[in-house]
């Protein structure tokens, strides 16, 4: 029998260990296996603040989670190398689940996440703001 995560209908582990493959892929850079438990506890924090959290922009479902999964799972290091690509294309995924995703450039995605892990960004709830001033339906890029 197999645990079923409050967040399994956003995202799993395996989504995210897929995603990752794929960033390694597509990118290159040296793929690793996750340092054990890394993964599983950067979706449930995220899951956490999503849980008890009533504000943002009038709290789009997923967005705080969103939020704070790019936040933890780039900061908390899980792999060896494409943190950060794995953590925007986690959080990118969680939306498209709710038919949202931004309307932002590259060079603004990259200078959110260059100044999250330089600390002068803030924490998940500050991303979850950033996103919430770009999120959009996916229909509207149609």
């Amino acid at each position: 029998m197999t645990l079923q995560h409050p967040w399994s209908s956003l995202i799993t582990i395996e989504d995210v260990y897929e995603l990752y493959r794929e960033g390694i892929r597509h990118y290159g850079g040296d793929a690793s296996n996750p340092k054990p438990g890394c993964v599983e506890s950067s979706i449930a924090a995220a899951w956490n603040a999503e849980s008890y959290t009533n504000s943002v922009q009038s709290h789009l479902p997923g967005l705080v989670f969103a939020g704070y999964l790019l936040y933890y799972m780039a900061m908390n290091h899980c792999f060896s190398d494409g943190n950060k690509r794995v953590a925007w294309t986690s959080a990118m995924h969680v939306l498209l689940v709710h038919g949202l995703t931004l309307d932002a450039t590259t060079d603004e995605a990259e200078q959110l996440m260059l100044s999250m892990i330089t600390g002068s960004f803030g924490d998940g709830m500050a991303i979850a703001h950033w996103l919430a001033e770009r999120v959009v339906a996916v229909e509207s890029l149609s």
